[in-house]
């Protein structure tokens, strides 16, 4: 038999390994929000909301000159100052940038409410934008802010688990969705399983799809969807290429889809409630009319 030490070992191996995949799984470094406790996530909150942020995912730009705007969120300062995707930015208030950490702490500087003058190239014209950052959203908001209002990303390649998944979400216009990002070591996709099996018991005939991604493979998908007795569509993402279009952080992370393909919610984590309040986001989605054509 094993030892509490060993044991505790083993499970410390286990950790360090599911965080390995998740940061793998997004190509950026992440909170894990499942694995905080409620006073370490509003500790975290309360941090971030006193960082400037004006909602850009920057990379090193071409030839080591400038800042590549690699994705502009899309209710952001950024987007608002006139940044969009694949923009490089060259200079802020007449400071030239050669690395992202330039960017950041020009940002940081400059604070909430101040204006920031960026020089940008678009293609082969330059031009100036001023952008007025914010305080850091949080996490989630930022997710909200990018994704809401949004039509849902089609999801990459996706090998079934379980149910039916179209190769297309446009295939599910005219009903409403629950995307839901999950892994079968994450305690909190567990316990959400049973309220998201509960509702596609309750709505699946009444114009309701859920559907489960998890970047785990096949066979591991299939054991976990058997285990906790999921009802609903599963299928495994290989690659996490869907989860990256979605900006997925931390799980789970749930997007609530309308009939006309639209994003209308998105829930990160799990806690008290959620699954009531779910339901009356879903029910309030089904009530709405079908579109036409």
């Amino acid at each position: 038999m094993q030892s509490a030490d060993s044991r505790a070992k083993s499970r410390a191996g286990r950790s360090r390994a599911q965080a390995a995949v998740l940061r793998g799984f997004l190509g950026i470094g992440v909170v894990l929000a499942m694995t905080m406790a409620p006073a370490e996530q509003a500790s975290a909150e309360h941090r971030a909301a006193r960082r400037a942020w004006i909602g850009v995912e920057l990379a090193p730009g071409p030839a080591g000159k400038g800042v590549l705007a690699k994705h502009v969120v899309t209710s952001s300062p950024a987007r608002s100052g006139g940044l969009v995707d694949g923009d490089v930015i060259l200079a802020a208030d007449g400071v030239a940038l050669e690395k992202p950490e330039q960017l950041i702490a020009r940002v940081a500087i400059a604070g909430p409410g101040a204006t920031l003058k960026l020089q940008i190239r678009r293609g082969t014209a330059e031009r100036e934008h001023v952008v007025v950052p914010v305080e850091h959203p949080g996490a989630e908001e930022v997710l909200r802010l990018d994704k809401v209002g949004t039509f849902a990303p089609t999801w990459k390649a996706l090998e079934q688990v379980t149910g039916s998944v179209p190769d297309n979400i446009g295939k599910l216009r005219g009903r409403v969705v629950v995307l839901d990002f999950w892994a079968s070591w994450c305690q909190p996709c567990r316990a959400i399983s049973k309220d998201l099996t509960r509702l596609h018991a309750a709505y699946g005939d009444k114009g309701l799809s859920i559907v489960g991604l998890t970047g785990e493979s096949k066979s591991i998908a299939e054991k976990a969807a058997t285990e906790l007795g999921m009802r609903y569509s599963v299928a495994s993402d290989p690659g996490d290429g869907t989860a990256v279009l979605y900006g997925i952080r931390s799980l789970p992370t749930m997007f609530v889809v309308d009939k006309k393909g639209i994003i209308r919610e998105v829930f990160v984590g799990y806690g008290p409630g959620q699954g009531a309040t779910l339901e009356k986001v879903v029910a309030s989605l089904l009530a709405e009319p079908s579109p036409s054509g």
